[in-house]
């Protein structure tokens, strides 16, 4: 089945085939990461414009050392803010079209829509799904009750300034307190190309951990039909 015929099947609103699941993207998720990226807007063009007005021209006057402490200071309250306008206007466009973004797993296929870019990866090619960071605390496999554990702003933004993989690869090699949220990301193989494909990077699509779960699960059950 080609990919357009299973959007299109996914989003008529008709009855699904027996196996489907659609992953639509979470409008309140991707509003609340929308805050998020405004907080740090403010946060990194405020602290850029009160610093300089600290800094320059004195330390840019007396020597080297201070010249270059300021300079990676505005530099870094600059790629916040700057980093996170960038954010906010690529989330507040998802939103936008919302419609255009989907996940549909079927048992022979994964499907995902991001605007104008179709990504197709039959099961049987899907190999390694993995998804990174700290999973929340009672996630289920059920395509009713996947997880609504909501990102918080400073996931956000400092997802966004050292990377959400960074931060998930992170999160398995130090003890965390119990409770605290990192963000998640998931991907698999597909071994046609041996390339890896991006499912989430966050939860706008619901619960990473839930949403690998039954990839694995569709996969390793056709996978086993053909063996």
């Amino acid at each position: 089945m080609q990919a357009e015929e299973i959007l299109k099947q996914a989003q008529s609103g008709d009855e699904l085939p027996h196996g489907w699941i659609i992953f639509p993207l979470l409008r309140n998720k991707v509003m609340l990461a929308i805050v998020g990226w405004i907080f740090g807007v403010l946060v990194g063009l405020g602290l850029f414009a009160m610093v300089a007005t600290v800094v320059i021209p004195y330390n840019y006057q007396h020597g080297f050392a201070l010249a270059l402490l300021a300079t990676v200071l505005l530099g870094l309250f600059l790629f916040v803010g700057v980093g996170s306008l960038w954010a906010l206007v690529m989330d507040a466009r998802r939103l936008a079209r919302s419609d255009s973004y989907i996940i549909v797993l079927t048992p022979e296929d994964f499907v995902k829509q991001e605007g104008d870019r179709i990504i197709h990866v039959p099961c049987m090619n899907i190999r390694h799904v993995t998804a990174r960071g700290t999973p929340p605390p009672d996630r289920t496999t059920s395509n009713e009750n996947q997880v609504r554990e909501v990102s918080s702003l400073g996931e956000n933004v400092m997802g966004f300034f050292v990377g959400h993989g960074l931060v998930g690869s992170r999160s398995g090699s130090r003890p965390r307190r119990r409770g605290r949220r990192t963000p998640t990301t998931l991907a698999f193989v597909d071994t046609r190309t041996d390339q890896e494909v991006i499912v989430a990077n966050d939860s706008s699509f619901g619960d990473p951990f839930a949403i690998a779960a039954l990839i694995k699960q569709y996969a390793a059950n056709i996978q086993q039909v053909f063996r």
